[in-house]
């Protein structure tokens, strides 16, 4: 691995982020990389054509470098990725002038893109300036949001297309044919999540509650279904169905904002799902005190 004077800031701002994530229950994997020296020193000798004049495209006075710092966020399911946008916003100062979401219109075949600035946490400001050493460098770091499917085509692409933009010069039909495959996989993204749905459904429809609940929340819950709420459950469908309908995303943002202070256990997704759709007294009876006065 080449050496880079920011590596021991990237792999704390990656555990951070991780540790975040997991608390929230997301599905994904983290990581992080420091932007190597070398990396670096390419990266600023840069030029552009301004005005017929050739000039540095980074300079302390103007444009830095914005990723000497690097985290990817890869997501088991796309509809986390608009969760996971939300959560890093409410934790770390977002540059949104500087980010860039590229979605792609309906008709055309083009990347969606989550490249995202954030500011260096004060915390790690006086390791950031030592390794910056005075180069046109901001104080910043970039999140890149992916899914599972579409990491490996994104890979792929930086290092064939994107690190080589010359060879793909006037081939507009190849270059849109490879955005295609893009399309595809998130066209599979797309039936992947119906086909959990689907499975929540028929546990539903058996009474097998714990397998629901799994299948249609889609995170890292902890431990199995308490006696009392399965026997509840049992003879309340119509509860069970609510649960069934509730919006994921509504229930991923009231946990994270008023109870994320609890471990994400199939317990409390029932409590916390019963007080969003205020669908059983009985259930409510048993929910402990401290969830229902959070």
């Amino acid at each position: 691995m080449m050496h880079s004077d920011f590596n021991y800031i990237s792999s704390h701002i990656q555990r951070d982020i991780e540790h975040k994530l997991h608390a929230g229950g997301i599905l994904c994997r983290v990581f992080g990389r420091g932007k190597s020296n070398i990396s670096i020193e390419k990266k600023l000798q840069t030029t552009i054509i301004e005005n017929d004049l050739q000039t540095l495209k980074y300079t302390n006075a103007g444009r830095k470098i914005q990723d000497a710092v690097g985290i990817r966020v890869v997501l088991y399911f796309s509809d986390d990725i608009e969760i996971v946008q939300n959560i890093l916003n409410k934790h770390y100062n977002c540059l949104h002038e500087d980010s860039t979401i590229d979605k792609h219109e309906k008709e055309i075949f083009c990347v969606t893109r989550y490249n995202l600035i954030y500011t260096i946490p004060k915390l790690h400001n006086a390791d950031f300036l030592h390794g910056v050493g005075g180069k046109a460098i901001d104080c910043t770091f970039e999140v890149q949001l992916r899914t599972v499917l579409s990491e490996g085509w994104h890979e792929v692409e930086h290092d064939l297309r994107y690190k080589q933009k010359q060879h793909w010069e006037g081939q507009n039909e190849l270059s849109r044919s490879l955005n295609g495959i893009l399309a595809s996989l998130e066209s599979s993204e797309w039936g992947m999540r119906k086909i959990f749905e689907e499975l929540a459904y028929k546990h539903y429809k058996k009474k097998c509650w714990e397998a629901m609940l799994s299948l249609k929340f889609r995170l890292r819950i902890q431990g199995g279904l308490d006696e009392n709420l399965n026997a509840l459950l049992n003879g309340d469908t119509i509860t069970a169905k609510k649960i069934l309908k509730l919006d994921r995303s509504h229930f991923l943002y009231t946990y994270m904002d008023r109870y994320n202070t609890l471990p994400l256990t199939m317990d409390n997704i029932v409590y916390i799902s019963n007080i969003i759709t205020e669908s059983s007294q009985a259930i409510m009876n048993i929910t402990p005190s401290i969830i229902k006065n959070m």
